[in-house]
């Protein structure tokens, strides 16, 4: 037997401080299935290993554990026999062996009662305290019985045969059944034999008022814990009892199951066996110690076409199972066993352990066959005797069956004992489950909880190392770790221009390609109001009013009608002037004002005021440019409207309309006449007139011109102001370095004390990890489980202050290569550009909207360069290998320089990130033109746009582009010089 060895007695505390680390590491939680490892930890450290034989009622498993013990211990019969749970522990010694019987209460038995008696739909609920309700009741069962024809032939036969045993049960053992607890007694105190205890564990009265029965005995197989345990059929035609079963099976408690199967079914397993299996393979707790029985073997020895479907099934389902599959034939096999301690003198037995009752026949006093005598028999008539071995065995018919028995154990005794045995397969199931439960089990239970928790010690090594690997790579001293986060706040301030930039790009392209909801409402409620307002002029236009204008402006008492007219277009247009003026610069000040809330919001724009201490007058430009569109609308305002005054040529298409015809009549009507209220009669005509002519040149202002013209506005002066902003910011990281100085030292100092900190802690973790898994590892030696040791973490022998390259090298800090600057400089220089003094009305050289500025001059950065790069030339054609991707380009390698090849010099066409990776890979060999090469402070800058012959000819033909590009470096050399 594999006994636990010493070195495993805190395996239990060691498994428990592995989950407690488990539960501090956020990035693992959930990734572990601990209740799994919890199972396997208390399987492999519980002082029981509980055997469950499970399987279909009249399967023979509990003939099969008698089989196993040697002992007619649990009560065995065809049907539904087992009744209760019956476990059979160990007894240290045989005077120690006894009999433990557990009673329900007297609620467990009213509620069955309650249940049966809502089964058999008996219209009155029975107090079973009653006596007399009690009797009445068995009364009524028994009657239900007799209508049903018996007890078995009828499900509803059953149900009253289970309620009358109950019952009956009840009033028997009346004195040992609590009202609410499960009184336990020893067999000797409820006045029982052993036979009486054997028996009860049967399907009957007294077994429907236990709960379960204990029994002690010394036996080699009980030890170390074993426990095994009898339960009724899964398929039981009690319903408690098929549910206790199923319940059992599912525990997690539970640590291998005997599924006895019948052998006689024709080939195929039984649905409730089917679920059993099922059952099996979901309990995680179970695993592989799962042995397969196909008991009643017998059966199959005389019908060889059921041998063949057996042969068939097992080979199909069974052949690959772990701990194997076994034939048997339980009752044979035990009581064989049995037999061997007899003698002829007292008939092999028939006189002692197979004695019936008697009964009278013709020859005189005969007992009933014992059921092993007529399967002994069964096996002699059938073909499993080797004929070399037993030529002579008659079956005579003249003789009874003990006869016949007692005449074939006098000829060959002992040998054909032996035989049965070996053919019983009893012999090689013993050996196998005695061989696992005394020697594989103990090891096996412990490279279970190793298993389940090796993926686990894995994670927390890799996790334990790569934290502390993260903190022991951060920078040990203040200044070390002050001079590397100055560089990377040169890289921060050039990544503030760039999103500066690119959100001005982005607001832009969203009012050219009209997907702006704010800016189309407000220009909707413009158009609104302008034709809200051209309405109510023309609605209100008087012409005595327009006729004492006209009169006024030219110093005569009188005027005529056409002065008349053309005041009142003068009047009207400059309205509409009015009103699309403050209209205009409504929209655009709203504009503005969005604009500069979503700029403020950007986490850009809060990192650049942490950087320098103020936006670099991202506002104040913001504002600046606001003033000058709104000034620059006013005048595209006026310039539109002076148009109005002239009449459209759409007036003069309506010669055959009605209206157009009264129209002159009524003009000649009144230029009959002197008196100016003749003119009122041509009001209304030329209201008609008015409306007509000033719609068509509204609608050409709102629908075609004034929108793009605004547009165009703000694209030229926004991306021109956002390309010297980005610049401008650029320049400042000598300013930003000088201004976070003092709180990057403050804030070095803190951050080295939390990698103190952090390493000290990781190491703890590491330390607890390590003495918890060589505490198991030591137990798994002990146990000869050497390859299923687990990991540890070594100690960490490196300097306590990492090793780091130049602080400045340009890859490691992903800073542009092309690009240099001096950390010395005290003065930034200003990139601002006079707007004021462009003229703001639309011109024939602004840029389309949404177009490209011009490509960005670069703020330099400090960078680390090899020698080679002095010997390269700006124009001269290089070969560049791809090494990396970053938003705002390729880095490559020329040889041994790095560079950049930056998104705007990639092609004269506009060029993506997603589509500069779909264009080159990494380890791409390419050609290029250096635009900037290194000058000892910097990196180099490459360019590939140079080299194309029309924009986007590099996107469309790249193989092209690189085939030819010797031949294009002359081309290439003048665009580069060009200013």
């Amino acid at each position: 037997m594999t006994q636990k060895p010493h070195q495993c007695e805190n395996l239990e505390a060691h498994v428990n401080r592995l989950l407690r680390l488990l539960e501090k590491e956020p990035s693992l939680r959930g990734k572990h299935d601990t209740a799994a490892i919890r199972t396997s930890r208390d399987k492999a450290i519980a002082p029981r290993f509980e055997i469950v034989f499970a399987g279909t009622y009249s399967a023979g498993k509990s003939m099969l554990i008698n089989a196993l013990l040697g002992q007619n211990l649990l009560y065995s019969n065809t049907g539904h026999a087992t009744g209760l749970e019956c476990y059979i522990e160990y007894a240290k010694s045989p005077e120690e062996e006894r009999d433990v019987l557990t009673f329900l209460s007297i609620s467990e038995i009213q509620e069955e009662v309650n249940e049966r008696g809502e089964n058999l739909r008996l219209k009155n609920k029975i107090d079973i305290t009653n006596e007399q309700a009690i009797k009445q009741l068995v009364e009524e069962c028994a009657t239900i019985i007799k209508q049903e024809g018996g007890s078995k032939n009828t499900e509803k036969g059953e149900e009253a045969n289970g309620l009358k045993e109950l019952l009956e049960g009840f009033q028997l053992h009346r004195q040992y059944i609590h009202s609410s607890e499960n009184k336990v007694y020893e067999r000797e105190e409820v006045d029982l034999s052993a036979k009486d205890s054997h028996n009860y564990a049967g399907r009957g009265s007294s077994s429907a008022v236990l709960k379960r029965i204990d029994y002690y005995r010394h036996h080699q197989l009980l030890e170390d814990g074993n426990v095994l345990i009898d339960l009724p059929g899964i398929d039981a035609p009690v319903k408690r009892d098929a549910q206790l079963t199923s319940r059992k099976v599912e525990d997690t408690n539970t640590s291998a199951v005997v599924c006895v199967m019948k052998a006689n079914q024709e080939g195929e397993t039984e649905t409730a066996e089917k679920r059993l299996i099922q059952v099996m393979r979901e309990n995680t707790g179970i695993r592989d110690p799962v042995f397969y029985v196909f008991n009643l073997i017998d059966k199959t020895w005389r019908n060889p076409k059921l041998e063949q479907d057996l042969s068939d099934l097992i080979s199909t389902n069974f052949n690959d199972t772990p701990r194997g599959f076994y034939k048997t034939s339980a009752l044979l096999g035990f009581w064989a066993c049995q037999i061997k301690n007899t003698s002829e003198s007292e008939r092999w037995g028939l006189n002692s352990i197979l004695a019936t009752e008697p009964v009278q026949n013709s020859d005189g006093v005969e007992g009933i066959p014992h059921e092993f005598v007529r399967e002994f028999l069964d096996y002699c008539d059938s073909d499993k005797l080797p004929v070399d071995k037993f030529p002579d065995i008659v079956l005579r018919k003249n003789k009874s069956k003990n006869e016949k028995y007692i005449e074939i154990l006098n000829l060959y005794k002992d040998s054909i004992i032996e035989q049965l045995l070996q053919d019983s397969g009893i012999q090689e199931f013993s050996n196998a489950i005695t061989r696992y439960l005394t020697e594989e089990k103990r090891p096996e239970l412990f490279a279970n909880l190793a298993n389940d928790i090796s993926e686990l010690c894995n994670d927390l090594c890799e996790s334990y190392l790569e934290e502390r690997g993260q903190w022991k790579n951060k920078p040990a001293n203040t200044a070390e770790m002050t001079e590397r986060d100055l560089v990377q706040i040169e890289k921060e301030v050039w990544e503030v221009g760039e999103a500066f930039y690119r959100q001005i790009e982005e607001e832009i392209q969203l009012l050219v390609i009209n997907t702006c909801e704010d800016f189309k409402q407000d220009f909707n409620n413009l158009h609104q109001n302008m034709q809200e307002n051209l309405t109510d002029l023309i609605e209100n236009f008087s012409i005595l009013d327009a006729f004492a204008n006209t009169c006024r402006n030219h110093r005569h008492v009188t005027a005529p009608l056409v002065a008349v007219l053309g005041q009142a277009f003068y009047d009207i247009a400059n309205g509409l002037e009015n009103v699309l003026v403050k209209e205009s610069e409504i929209l655009i000040a709203r504009f503005f004002q969005r604009l500069i809330k979503r700029v403020r919001k950007q986490p850009y724009y809060r990192q650049l005021r942490n950087l320098l201490g103020d936006d670099c007058e991202i506002v104040q430009e913001l504002q600046n440019i606001e003033k000058i569109i709104i000034e620059g609308v006013k005048v595209l305002a006026s310039a539109e409207c002076v148009f109005y005054i002239v009449e459209s040529p759409d007036l003069y298409d309506y010669e055959d309309s009605v209206w157009l015809y009264q129209f002159r009549e009524t003009l000649q009507e009144a230029s009959k006449s002197r008196d100016v209220k003749r003119m009122v009669e041509a009001e209304a005509p030329i209201r008609q007139l008015l409306e007509i002519d000033f719609q068509a040149k509204f609608k050409q202002t709102i629908e075609v011109d004034l929108g793009s013209k605004i547009i165009k506005m703000l694209n030229k002066y926004l991306l021109s102001m956002a390309e010297n902003k980005r610049q401008l910011i650029g320049q400042q990281s000598a300013r930003a370095r000088a201004n976070k100085r003092q709180a990057i030292e403050k804030e070095a100092q803190a951050k080295i004390d939390e990698r103190d900190q952090k390493l000290r802690e990781v190491e703890l973790k590491i330390s607890d990890y390590n003495q918890a898994v060589a505490g198991i590892n030591s137990c798994l030696e002990a146990m000869k489980l050497d390859d299923y040791k687990l990991p540890t973490i070594p100690e960490d022998n490196s300097s306590t202050t990492p090793f780091f390259t130049d602080v400045n090298f340009v890859e490691s800090n992903n800073i542009p290569p092309e690009s240099t600057s001096s950390f010395d400089s005290a003065n930034d220089s200003s990139a601002t550009q006079n707007y004021s003094e462009t003229n703001p009305v639309e011109s024939k050289d602004s840029p389309e909207p949404g177009a490209s500025p011009d490509p960005l001059v670069r703020p330099n950065y400090l960078a680390a360069q090899s020698e080679s790069s002095k010997k390269l030339e700006r124009g001269q054609l290089v070969k560049a290998q791809i090494t990396g991707f970053q938003s705002y380009g390729v880095f490559v390698d020329v040889e041994g320089t790095k560079g950049l090849l930056h998104i705007s010099n990639v092609s004269e066409d506009r060029v993506s990130i997603e589509s500069l990776k779909d264009l080159f890979k990494i380890g791409q060999s390419i050609k290029a033109v250096i635009d900037n090469p290194s000058d000892g402070k910097g990196g180099m800058s490459l360019s590939t746009k140079v080299l194309e012959e029309y924009s986007g000819e590099l996107l469309q033909n790249m193989e092209q582009v690189m085939a030819d590009a010797e031949a294009r470096v002359p081309k290439a050399l003048e665009k580069l010089l060009k200013p």
